[in-house]
């Protein structure tokens, strides 16, 4: 049982390394042309991203027109329960997933649970990644990076109001420390780093035009943190064992909502002005488009099933390893200088996700033998 454990753990690590990895690398991609002002929508980008989870439906919508096409009988629901049965925790079927020791067939939501389920958080995962996104129009990638990393700070305290997580004092130390990190990280970004005004020129209200927008684009990122720990508190409410819920079905049918119902804000923010409707025109645009598409299709899979294999907390503090990646992006790519309170204020929220993620660890194994011990009792009296 142990091996096994730590087979899944170990595989639950590796995806989440992948996910890092093309995370950052799609917030460089859409800060690309959304800096340079080329393509700056936000909106659409996430409505596309969200949209190509319907393709995660495909295998089911193949098995139904085989069977359309040999018995002459759509059976939509029966092939979708089929899909729903046919994949337990880890998707049933991947040689590279081992099957969960405490899944239990019996308890994993139905298929109309499921779809229920992806229709209540639809609106709140696009929220999520749509105002993430937004905020790479006025800020760094470092900075939403490192904002948007303090999703456990919001997880902690939501799901302490929700009882779903513990509140203890080394947690409480550490979200205090994440706080202050973020007050430095805010402070540092919003000052100006290369005043040289010319006499009689716009520079310093250009510049006070810059920090104000960096402030905007930070504030974005703190409220996409905020809603990815409300959206996962609430999701681990709502499911409690990840293992029971159908992660393909789920996913593809958040994207399926997403393409049917929320079209029409599109046409609501072209004509208030917000952000006009337009395709992209240009190849360099249509490339990072339809690789930010791919990217968010592969990377959000691979998170689902990270969380599946290790735990959401975990998963949360691990994303805090994306800061040093783009920061270091930041420095390489487009120069941006790393001043001593930005150094400090993102060394202290990692520092603060080791420690949360340490206290979390050792809870999540205290309540692993709590339940081994319980099942153990249970099955001699039974």
């Amino acid at each position: 049982m142990i091996s096994r454990f730590s087979k899944r753990w170990t595989l639950g690590l590796m995806m989440l390394a992948l996910v890092i990895v093309l995370w950052v690398l799609s917030s460089f991609m859409i800060n690309l042309i959304f800096e340079d002002g080329s393509y700056r929508k936000p909106f659409f980008i996430t409505y596309i991203n969200t949209a190509a989870f319907t393709f995660y439906l495909l295998p089911t919508s193949k098995a139904i027109l085989k069977n359309y096409w040999r018995t002459g009988q759509w059976n939509i629901h029966d092939q979708l329960r089929i899909q729903e049965e046919g994949s337990g925790s880890g998707e049933v079927g991947s040689p590279l997933i081992p099957k969960s020791d405490s899944s239990d067939d019996g308890e994993r939501l139905s298929l109309y649970e499921t779809i229920k389920l992806s229709a209540e958080f639809c609106i709140l995962w696009f929220s999520a990644n749509f105002v993430t996104n937004a905020s790479l129009s006025y800020t760094s990638v470092a900075s939403q990076t490192i904002l948007s990393s303090t999703s456990s700070f919001f997880t902690l305290f939501v799901g302490a109001l929700c009882r779903v997580e513990k509140i203890s004092k080394v947690k409480v130390i550490g979200s205090m420390v994440s706080f202050f990190g973020i007050l430095l990280v805010t402070r540092s970004d919003s000052k100006p780093t290369h005043i040289k005004p010319l006499p009689g020129s716009r520079d310093i209200l250009d510049q006070n035009n810059d920090a104000f927008k960096t402030l905007i684009g930070n504030i974005l990122a703190l409220l996409g943190a905020l809603l990815y720990g409300v959206y996962s508190t609430l999701l681990k409410r709502k499911v409690k064992d990840e293992s029971r819920v159908n992660m393909k079905v789920f996913f593809g049918f958040v994207g399926l909502f997403t393409l049917i119902f929320l079209w029409p804000s599109m046409i609501l923010l072209h004509y208030m002005g917000w952000e006009t409707f337009e395709l992209p025109s240009t190849s360099r645009v249509i490339a990072i488009v339809v690789a930010n598409c791919l990217i968010t299709f592969v990377s959000d899979f691979c998170w689902a099933n990270a969380m599946l294999l290790t735990s959401p907390l975990t998963v949360t503090v691990g994303l805090s390893v994306t800061i040093p990646f783009a920061m270091f992006g930041d420095f390489i790519l487009k120069h941006k200088p790393m001043t001593l309170l930005y150094l400090l204020g993102a060394i202290l929220i990692l520092g603060s996700f080791f420690i949360i993620n340490k206290s979390s660890e050792e809870e999540n194994l205290e309540n692993l033998i709590e339940d081994a011990d319980r099942d153990i009792n249970d099955r001699i009296t039974a």
